[in-house]
């Protein structure tokens, strides 16, 4: 018990700092790339995705390590193609890869223009955008104290971007920063998409009246199929570069093969003249894309042994984490910025916001349990409603 403990909290201890150095090398990376080629930040990590999970997926089908095979047959990978009177998971899967692929290229576009506490301030609009989401396609509904706690998290972050209005010394772009607030949809989109297909596994799992294949279905499922579909919607999302002025290179081949010569060249001109030591993009890239992959596997495992709870929580102590580390250490490329104190008013609403809403998810959960009705929209402001809705059915 002991050492399943101490397992948790060194998984949890290793996602915060996974996290920092994601955040951080990202942004080191985009100063060498410059902002003509930071879509490349987007572009390898899809890249990376593709043999990662699908390495482990294979893995797990070769090994039998996993319990989602009925037989010779990959039961929970029928379940992917089947379509079960709605539309096929795969193409589901479609839609999440295209939601994370649009979020990750905007958010990599955004990098250069956005300082690193700001950006990792900003991704919590995540958040905001799944509660709204999972309203509309998974029918949730929310307590009056889980809606008053978002809207901390997004005063918080409103508060963190005013500095850039007033000044470029912060390093963030007023524009940009909006909207990189707004891409968050997109990967809310695809978190959103993703838990309505595990949704409709257990569904279809028991009217298959099957119990073997597994009780939930298997991640490395998901980001496996996921991460074979993202790669290519990332190459077309190239255009993005034109459409936010980060090149006026209209041809995708002739684009994309310069920024490889970027990437690959090791020559300092070959990146352009806002690049900083553009011979170091590639091993910069590198380092960035390999944070990110070791973020993923550690954000999964944690979830696995220590619960998905604990993790939310250590990936929310990622911004008040890097934010001193942003603040208090010089960074290979990184130019020294003063940061407004407003990052730290942000940082004192964000964290009991972030708390209150945890605190709030799980009184509603219990609520759910006692009878479906009591977990109303706005309670306690529905509460009679769904205390009448309670007796009617009772009665």
């Amino acid at each position: 018990m002991y050492f399943l403990l101490c397992l948790s909290g060194l998984l949890l201890i290793i996602v915060v700092l996974l996290g920092c150095g994601n955040d951080i090398s990202k942004q080191v990376a985009s100063v060498s790339l410059s902002k003509r080629y930071v879509y490349m930040l987007g572009f390898w990590t899809a890249v990376g995705y593709v043999p990662l999970f699908w390495a482990i997926l294979l893995t797990l089908l070769k090994t039998g390590a996993a319990p989602w095979s009925l037989g010779r047959t990959p039961f929970q990978l029928k379940y992917m193609w089947q379509p079960n009177g709605h539309l096929p998971p795969a193409l589901l899967i479609v839609l999440a890869a295209f939601g994370d692929a649009l979020g990750d290229v905007i958010g990599a576009i955004c990098t250069s223009h956005v300082s690193g506490p700001l950006h990792s301030l900003v991704s919590n609009c995540s958040s905001i955008f799944v509660a709204l989401l999972s309203m509309c396609m998974l029918h949730q509904r929310y307590s009056f104290f889980q809606v008053t706690s978002l809207l901390g998290v997004f005063f918080a972050v409103v508060i963190g971007i005013l500095p850039s209005f007033e000044s470029d010394a912060t390093g963030s772009n007023p524009f940009f920063a909006v909207v990189l607030g707004g891409s968050c949809v997109f990967n809310a989109f695809a978190f959103v998409v993703k838990e309505l297909i595990f949704t409709r596994y257990k569904t279809w799992r028991a009217s298959e009246n099957h119990l073997e294949g597994g009780a939930s279905l298997n991640m490395f499922l998901i980001n496996s199929h996921e991460a074979i579909f993202q790669l290519p919607l990332t190459l077309l999302l190239i255009p993005l570069n034109v459409m936010l002025k980060q090149t006026s290179e209209g041809n995708l081949f002739h684009y994309l093969q310069e920024a490889m010569r970027c990437v690959f060249s090791g020559d300092a001109a070959s990146c352009g003249p806002d690049s900083s030591h553009g011979e170091l993009a590639g091993r910069c890239l590198l380092v960035y894309v390999v944070f990110n992959l070791l973020m993923n596997m550690g954000i999964l495992l944690a979830v696995k042994h220590a619960g998905a709870l604990a993790t939310f929580v250590a990936l929310k102590a990622i911004f008040p984490v890097s934010t001193v580390l942003f603040e208090y250490v010089d960074w290979p490329l990184l130019p020294r910025r003063g940061y407004s104190h407003l990052i730290w008013v942000s940082m004192a609403i964000l964290l009991p916001s972030i708390a209150c809403y945890q605190w709030a998810s799980q009184l509603q959960a219990a609520r759910a349990q006692v009878h479906p009705s009591f977990a109303s929209c706005c309670w306690p402001w529905r509460k009679k409603d769904a205390d009448l809705g309670s007796e009617l059915m009772l009665s």
